[in-house]
């Protein structure tokens, strides 16, 4: 049993429950944690999930009300550690891991479930996409916590919803981040469907404003390569962990995106694996951090 909530609603019984890969709190029956007494209660309020295998982060998804760990409103996502105490509303959720649940947790290595029995670290090739948003830092000076808390959790929420129903998995949210893969069948990445993905996301936030009237805006860095994943998860449902150089190189790409005035910028690498760069303008190479060679990036015409 990798962590366990204690949950304490505000009008039934308490009781407890194991969660796994991710669990759901709402008013709606569909949640894991469903609290259906209490009207203050959003039908999806917060999501916790463990992001590597052991890693359990707590996510507001837009709530009116919002959502408190240790009586510190969740801005971003929060990491929580045993013992934390969740408030939704007047319902109190403890959520408890013990080392005694690490140490006999029998971690098997799956890549989005499709890597089933794999016993080691698996290399595989993949379509990477960092999606950040611009001026938050700036805009978390301007606006109220509470009004940030449910402007992101939002943004968390539809971003999530658009990686997931076509396929790809969200490695992690990072602060104002979020990190999400796509593999493919026999090793055939499909990059035409996550630039898609990625056009999708910018569209998502054209007509978005911040409560001061301000734009929200977001950046996209799309890349290609082959990444490591191990010690991921307990069971097919675990989501994988990925690092590698290919990783590194879609965040570096993700910085340069204020340099080249770029909304969503892609590597030469993941360019090759379109059929058609329509739509596409050459940004020439550029001196990414770290890496010794020079990275040919590309953006939207």
């Amino acid at each position: 049993m990798p962590a366990k909530l204690r949950v304490t609603p505000a009008a039934a019984e308490p009781f407890e429950l194991a969660i796994g890969n991710t669990a759901t709190i709402g008013r709606t029956n569909g949640n894991t944690v469903c609290l259906s007494a209490s009207p203050r209660v959003s039908r999806q309020h917060a999501i916790i999930r463990c992001h590597n295998g052991y890693q359990y982060q707590l996510i507001d998804l837009g709530s009116r009300n919002g959502t408190l760990v240790n009586d510190q409103r969740v801005v971003t996502p929060v990491t929580l550690e045993n013992g934390a105490r969740i408030q939704v509303a007047d319902n109190t959720i403890v959520f408890e891991q013990t080392e005694d649940d690490l140490s006999s947790a029998s971690f098997e290595v799956t890549m989005a479930g499709s890597m089933d029995g794999a016993a080691a670290s698996v290399i595989q090739p993949v379509a990477l996409l960092v999606c950040d948003i611009r001026g938050f830092s700036a805009m978390a000076e301007k606006i109220s916590s509470s009004d940030l808390a449910q402007q992101l959790g939002a943004w968390f929420r539809e971003a999530g919803n658009l990686v997931t129903k076509s396929g790809g998995t969200i490695d992690k949210f990072i602060g104002d981040a979020i990190l999400a893969y796509w593999s493919g069948c026999k090793g055939e990445v499909d990059c035409a469907s996550t630039l898609d993905i990625a056009k999708q996301m910018l569209a998502l936030t054209d007509p978005m404003k911040w409560t001061n009237g301000d734009s929200f805006r977001v950046g996209v860095a799309l890349h290609y390569g082959r990444v490591t994943c191990g010690n991921v998860g307990l069971d097919a449902q675990r989501d994988a962990t990925i690092i590698g150089d290919a990783v590194n190189t879609v965040f570096r790409l993700e910085s340069q995106m204020k340099e080249l005035n770029q909304r969503l910028v892609l590597s030469h690498d993941f360019r090759e694996r379109l059929t058609s760069g329509e739509g596409l303008i050459d940004l020439g190479e550029r001196t990414l951090k770290g890496k010794r060679k020079p990275v040919r990036v590309y953006g939207l015409a």
